[in-house]
């Protein structure tokens, strides 16, 4: 020690309390640390662990309680969290609660909730002592009104077991505990008063196993009540769990279903319309940021909901259901999880046919138009420093929305000529092109204008003769961004096969990274981009090649071809498909190869990147090739072995 104001030592410490020979004394040494609680600066862990030994139950209880208040620092947890103490006190819980062993109880379930407060060593102590201890006290709480205090610490102790990871969830649900969860929150909705904290503790364990089993799937009178408590509280934290917890069931499919017909969604908008109104005429205590975040959750389940195809119909009615009828005057919200919800909605919506014609039929496709155009402006204004009551973020978020929306409603034919015969859609889409950053409105900018190209001419030729979209379509095409990849090359080769002038085709030719991108798209997993991609360079090659409109554009695609090593990609596409290429892709790939080994600088490419044999291994491995298709194998493979 460094001088008479020095601390005492741990040891000396420990001595003084074992030295206590008188009852009293002990107890009020035992009352200091508690009242000290964390801030006590001993290790006295090994008085405390014997003392729970004690004869004596109020010294037990003291003891225990010490421990207790200690726990709650993390550095003294670790030094209870030990077999000699989690043990004697669970042994204590699984005693009968008798009247005068209710105060010990209260200090054990406090104690033990300590201890497992961010502590697996703990944990495990519980899980291998038995949780059904813990089942067993709080089975008897439920049949006792006057162990109140006793639910809610166990329910907490619960909880903190609970959250340290599946293994303990697991447990939980395995002891039935998820039954008693079930009573406590059906018990307390039939109060008059329901208890906010036992709620929100009970739903917090739902969560915890919702998160660390996402695949299991509560009973439906479990989702019932919670769906009931959502219904009957007007606490903002318990409305959050309940969401919390349905959005996460709401992955099943039955439970997307069972929330349409319970009309949980219709409730859930009906509530956030009613908490918007209060939010603007500030008559709530929660700060924006709580609103906000509940607006955000309960959005994000009405839109979940709807991917579920039994709830899908049950909420649309025929066009007269309320959920329906709600998301298309949010399409007016001025609050973008409103706008976005809405928009998302109406594109889950148009994945039934029929919805879709009858969607088509009123102003919702133009009203989408105008969402994707205003927010794609403010999104461009925001990035030059102009100031918005939305981020970019949000911005995008919602652009996302009203492209998926669009692409639905274009899916369909009849759909397609409509938007095309409106002449709006084409070019507030094919303008925003050049001009879009984020990589997931790219994705569905370019899965729309696809769309919308497909059958109609009128599109195709808008696309093609504006050299600022096919050059970001190219661009979006070499981006690392799986989604835009994919879409670009087969936007260029959807309307490639539109275009049946010069005029209109050139520019594909013309443009750096087109050709590229479409050859890439000779090697994608799906055999339907395949042909996709090897129609588009065999019409683009006829048209340059064979037809000869110009020897500069025939130089060009050339140029392009042998830039974007077209010879290893026709190589690579025979060596790994020969065998299961369809029938109509191989009559394509031959009909390319058949105008383009005729030119020189393309056969030698061939040639050196081995296409000849290539195409023998095709003619070995295939049956179902008819004497034209030899014929012309055997052509190409003489034009490339003559260079």
């Amino acid at each position: 020690m460094d001088g008479p104001s020095a601390k005492k030592s741990n040891s000396l410490e420990t001595l003084v309390i074992q030295n206590i020979t008188n009852v009293n004394d002990l107890k009020a040494k035992l009352n200091d640390i508690i009242k000290l609680g964390k801030n006590y600066e001993y290790d006295v862990s090994n008085c405390l662990t014997a003392l729970l030994k004690n004869s004596d139950q109020e010294i037990v209880t003291l003891a225990v309680q010490a421990i207790s208040e200690l726990a709650k620092c993390e550095e003294k947890r670790e030094t209870f969290a030990k077999k000699d103490v989690i043990e004697p006190i669970m042994d204590m819980l699984g005693k009968d609660v008798t009247t005068d062993r209710l105060e010990l109880v209260k200090q054990c379930c406090r104690a033990l909730g300590n201890l497992c407060c961010d502590c697996d060593t703990s944990r495990k102590l519980v899980l291998d002592h038995g949780v059904n201890i813990l089942t067993k006290l709080l089975k008897t709480t439920l049949d006792n009104t006057n162990l109140s205090e006793v639910k809610i610490f166990t329910c907490k102790t619960l909880l903190n077991y609970a959250i340290g990871g599946q293994q303990f969830t697991e447990s939980i649900v395995e002891s039935g505990l998820i039954e008693l969860m079930q009573r406590i929150l059906a018990a307390e909705l039939e109060s008059e008063d329901m208890d906010d904290d036992l709620v929100s503790t009970v739903l917090l364990i739902l969560s915890v196993v919702n998160d660390n089993t996402p695949e299991f799937l509560f009973s439906e009178d479990v989702n019932l009540l919670v769906l009931r408590v959502l219904r009957e509280t007007v606490n903002m934290e318990i409305s959050e769990l309940c969401l919390d917890h349905l959005l996460l069931q709401a992955e099943h499919e039955s439970v997307k279903a069972l929330l349409a017909r319970q009309e949980c969604i219709q409730h859930v908008c009906s509530r956030l319309e009613a908490l918007l109104r209060r939010q603007a005429s500030r008559e709530l205590r929660a700060s924006d940021s709580e609103v906000d975040a509940l607006v955000k959750q309960a959005c994000d389940l009405l839109v979940l909901v709807l991917t579920g195809d039994e709830a899908m119909h049950l909420l649309y009615e025929n066009g007269h259901g309320a959920v329906y009828e709600t998301t298309v005057r949010w399409l007016e919200a001025s609050n973008p999880h409103l706008l976005s919800a809405a928009v998302l909605a109406i594109g889950n919506f148009a994945r039934q046919d029929d919805y879709c014609a009858a969607i088509m039929e009123t102003h919702i496709f133009d009203k989408l138009l105008d969402i994707f155009e205003t927010h794609h402006k403010l999104g461009l204004e925001l990035k030059q420093g102009v100031t918005h009551s939305i981020d970019l973020a949000t911005a995008s978020k919602v652009q996302h929305a009203a492209l998926s929306a669009l692409r639905n409603l274009a899916v369909s034919a009849a759909n397609k000529k409509v938007a095309a015969s409106k002449g709006r859609a084409a070019p507030v889409l094919i303008g925003a092109l050049p001009t879009v950053e984020d990589h997931h409105v790219a994705y569905k900018l370019l899965a729309a204008l696809r769309m919308l190209v497909d059958g109609q001419e009128s599109v195709a030729r808008q696309l093609a003769c504006d050299r600022g979209a096919l050059a970001a379509a190219a661009r979006w095409g070499a981006a690392e961004h799986a989604g835009a990849a994919g879409e670009a090359p087969r936007l260029l080769a959807w309307s490639c096969k539109l275009l049946p002038q010069a005029q209109h085709w050139r520019n594909y030719v013309e443009v750096d990274g087109c050709i590229s991108c479409l050859v890439n798209m000779l090697i994608a997993s799906h055999s339907v981009m395949q042909n996709e991609a090897i129609l588009a360079l065999t019409l683009l090659s006829i048209h340059c090649l064979k037809d000869k409109p110009d020897i500069e554009i025939e130089n060009t695609l050339i140029a392009h071809l042998l830039k974007s090593e077209i010879g290893k990609h026709v190589s690579v596409l025979l060596e790994t498909n020969c065998a299961k290429m369809p029938i109509q892709v191989v009559e394509n790939l031959l009909a390319f190869l058949d105008v383009t080994s005729k030119v020189n600088q393309l056969a030698l490419d061939f040639k050196d990147a081995k296409v000849g044999e290539a195409l023998q291994k095709l003619m070995d491995a295939r049956t179902d090739l008819s004497d034209d298709l030899k014929s012309c194998v055997l052509n190409v493979v003489a034009a490339m072995a003559d260079k």
